[in-house]
């Protein structure tokens, strides 16, 4: 795990490494916002964690809440999706002990949550975020919100690939 020194997410733990198995800790989380990365930005972040120490290295398990911004997958509309993340992770100490792919502690003591929070949170990202669910989306020609007005492009009903059926269907007795 690469440690970002500049993280609001990142803890000293080093203390529990010292202590034996068991030993453990509740950390309350209130941030008004909160950038993990470029892409993810977490506006409030607040919750509760604690963090246990056991023979592997460091037990994190807990929930935060959070608001996430998206955009409607229909109208475009920017909104904010509620979000909870449940945390239950091992951060393995020493570091050389984690396998590949998993989080570990750093060798100064300190663990980083920012990388776990970020992909916590975009797993709880909808595929298809939407604003409400009647959402009526845009007009596929001229492009108008129908949830704010109407727009005055003729429907055709008929696909234009089916031209050749309606054809045939026209020219029957």
């Amino acid at each position: 795990m690469s440690s970002n020194k500049n993280s609001r997410l990142r803890f000293n733990f080093g203390f529990m490494l010292e202590a034996g198995s068991g030993t453990s800790r509740i950390i309350e989380l209130d941030y008004p916002s909160i950038q993990l990365e470029e892409d993810v930005t977490l506006s409030p972040l607040k919750g509760t964690f604690q963090a246990i120490r056991n023979s592997k290295g460091i037990y994190i398990t807990g929930e935060l809440f959070s608001n996430i911004s998206a955009e409607c997958a229909r109208c475009l509309e920017p909104l904010m999706l509620d979000i909870a993340i449940q945390m239950d992770d091992l951060f393995y100490y020493p570091p050389q002990t984690a396998p590949q792919g998993e989080f570990s502690v750093g060798e100064d003591g300190f663990l980083d949550l920012a990388p776990l929070v970020r992909q916590l949170s975009l797993l709880e990202f909808p595929m298809q975020p939407f604003c409400r669910s009647d959402c009526k989306g845009l007009c596929i020609n001229c492009g108008q919100n129908l949830n704010e007005a109407e727009c005055d492009c003729e429907v055709d009903e008929i696909d234009p690939r089916f031209n050749v059926l309606r054809s045939l269907l026209d020219s029957m007795p």
